[in-house]
């Protein structure tokens, strides 16, 4: 498998590269009407991804990125009213970060600029072809994620 290999590695770098970029970023928040940090982003789109009130700590994990990177950020995205603190409901001295409604719906006009980007890119694939793609893109994600966070988290 070692030349397929490369090719996969490359390919999938070229893409997180492309996807990463500042340009890209620029892109994706006026296409949203929004004005956001990339970190901001990907805490609001994590939040709406997981559907679910996240403690600081979870958020970071799932980011995989330092708790105080996230906290700051929270706190920026609770001032512009994107995020509040909700009560762990199994510990209630802890806090959770929900999504506001306002914070929803920005999250939500990001994370549909790069559903679109995705479905202009993949319009003329074969349905049998995207559906592949999708199943063996969360097989890669899920098998990848798992194997950093078992070898090196």
């Amino acid at each position: 498998m070692g030349e397929d290999l490369n090719k996969t590695v490359s390919a999938f770098r070229k893409l997180i590269i492309t996807l990463n970029r500042a340009k890209t970023h620029e892109r994706l928040t006026q296409a949203a009407g929004v004005r956001l940090d990339r970190p901001d982003v990907q805490i609001l789109v994590h939040l709406l991804d997981v559907g679910e009130p996240r403690r600081i700590g979870v958020i970071a994990e799932g980011l995989q990125v330092e708790s105080p990177h996230v906290t700051r950020h929270v706190a920026a995205l609770e001032q512009r009213g994107l995020v509040e603190r909700v009560r762990d409901a199994d510990d209630r001295r802890a806090w959770r970060i929900a999504l506001t409604e306002e914070g929803t719906e920005v999250a939500g006009r990001c994370r549909q600029v790069t559903t679109e980007w995705f479905e202009e890119t993949l319009s003329d694939w074969p349905e049998s072809e995207r559906a592949e793609l999708a199943r063996l893109m969360t097989k890669l994600s899920d098998d990848l994620c798992e194997h950093m966070r078992a070898r090196y988290i």
